[in-house]
């Protein structure tokens, strides 16, 4: 046997909760543009440092991982960090709450 046993358990949990952490990530980013739209801005920014949080955790749960099982979420992981960092930065812009590009 190559893994030790109850190692494909553990991978399989650790997939599932990366695929779970990165839905909310990008439900945080959607919850932070609809208060930044509302003009909140205090509130959207502190959905977005939950957003960062759960981006690092996505990214130590990758880390436990194997090389194939993280290959599989590079595009999506590095979507999600684009769309944090884009609503970041029209939150931070102080854009009275115009739409945000798609």
């Amino acid at each position: 046997m190559s893994h030790p046993v109850g190692s494909h358990v553990r991978n399989r949990i650790e997939v599932a909760f990366v695929e779970a952490d990165v839905e909310i990530g990008f439900n945080l980013v959607d919850m932070a543009e609809t208060e930044r739209g509302r003009g909140n801005p205090f509130l959207a920014a502190r959905v977005l440092e939950d957003a960062e949080d759960v981006f690092h955790d996505i990214q130590r749960r990758l880390d436990r991982l194997g090389v194939v099982e993280r290959g599989h979420f590079e595009a999506l992981v590095g979507e999600l960090r684009r769309e944090i960092d884009q609503a970041k930065a029209h939150n931070s812009s102080g854009d009275g709450g115009a739409s945000l590009p798609s």
